[in-house]
Parts: structure tokens; C-alpha cells; sequence
């Protein structure tokens, strides 16, 4: 064996064209190039071409009003006049009564006496107050920081605007002072 001996050489591919046995059409990556981008051009012109026809399109000038909401009003039996049938036509007017006279004294305002809820929880209180008829309630934090009793069963109530037992009307405003249960009252 030689040592000068050169290796024998591998046949080299030709600069203008695939190899002998290679796959038709070329390498995968090289058909990925042109099928991906003609994809995404082909994507592009369905999109416009879906958005430009087709729809009915509407202008501003063309366009109709909004409906308007209507309230139905119905009139309590007394707000509507005496449901008479018309009196014939004659010759002699027929006599009229005059209407009564409304009086400027305001109807008569239920009252209620307020139940003490002192220590009671915020949740309970308001309870017991609507059910005594006061629907108007409040609630402020007696501590003074100023917390809002989102949950009112976490509450108890140190403090009420109306004193216990009085009787007042029932559209009197109730406020309760109160602070968190494992609170002391200030």
C-alpha cells in the first residue's frame, strides 16, 4: 500500500441542477417556500374579496329612525272624573254639582314605633326594622374610618338616629351606627 496514493473522489453535483436520484420537485423546504406564501396571498384576497361584496350597505342618510319608548299611563278609579252617561241635549241646562273642594292638609302618615336593634347584628336590625314598616335605612361605621358594610351580617349595630320606642313616621330615615362583630363599640 501506498501512501502517496490519492483518495478517490466523490462525483460532485453539477451547479445547474438537482443530483442523480433526487426526489421530483425538489426538497421539501424548497416547496415550502412558495406554498406558504402563495397561502397566505390566496388568505388575503378571499378576505377582501368577502368584505367588499356582497353585504347591503347602509349610509347615514339612509338610515331609519330609533324607536321611541312609550309609557302607558292608566288613571286610578279616583283620579277619573264621574263616569256618567251625556245628558240628552235640551234646551234648559241641566244643574251641575261643583266638584269637592281638595283639601290642603296632607293625608294622614302611617307611623310606626322604632324598635331598638342596639346590638343586634347590622343584617338582623334592618330586618327588624322593615318589618316594624321603615324601609328608609342607612348604615355608617361608628368607628370613623369611614368602611362601607358591604357584608351587613359581619356588622353589629352600637348606634340608631331614632331613639327607641318613639313613634314616628314610617318615611323617617333610619341610620345605624355599627362596627365589625370582634369590634368594641366606641
Amino acid at each position: 500500500m501506498s501512501w502517496n496514493k490519492q483518495p478517490p473522489q466523490q462525483p460532485t453535483q453539477p451547479p445547474w441542477g438537482p443530483p442523480p436520484g433526487a426526489p421530483v420537485g425538489g426538497p421539501k423546504w424548497a416547496r415550502k417556500r412558495i406554498i406558504i406564501p402563495a397561502a397566505v396571498v390566496l388568505f388575503f384576497v378571499g378576505v377582501g374579496i368577502g368584505s367588499s361584496g356582497g353585504a347591503k350597505t347602509t349610509s347615514a342618510g339612509s338610515a331609519k329612525p330609533a324607536p321611541t319608548v312609550t309609557k302607558t299611563v292608566t288613571a286610578s278609579p279616583a283620579s277619573m272624573p264621574d263616569a256618567r252617561p251625556p245628558a240628552p241635549k235640551s234646551a234648559t241646562p241641566a244643574p251641575t254639582t261643583p266638584a269637592p273642594a281638595k283639601s290642603s292638609v296632607p293625608a294622614e302618615v302611617e307611623r310606626a314605633s322604632v324598635p331598638n336593634v342596639v346590638g343586634m347584628v347590622l343584617q338582623t336590625a334592618q330586618d327588624t326594622a322593615q318589618a316594624e314598616g321603615f324601609y328608609f335605612l342607612t348604615s355608617h361605621d361608628s368607628t370613623g374610618a369611614d368602611r362601607v358594610q358591604v357584608l351587613d351580617r359581619n356588622w353589629k349595630v352600637c348606634s340608631q338616629s331614632q331613639a327607641a320606642g318613639r313613634s314616628i313616621p314610617t318615611t323617617t330615615t333610619l341610620d345605624f351606627g355599627a362596627v365589625k362583630l370582634e369590634e368594641n363599640c366606641p
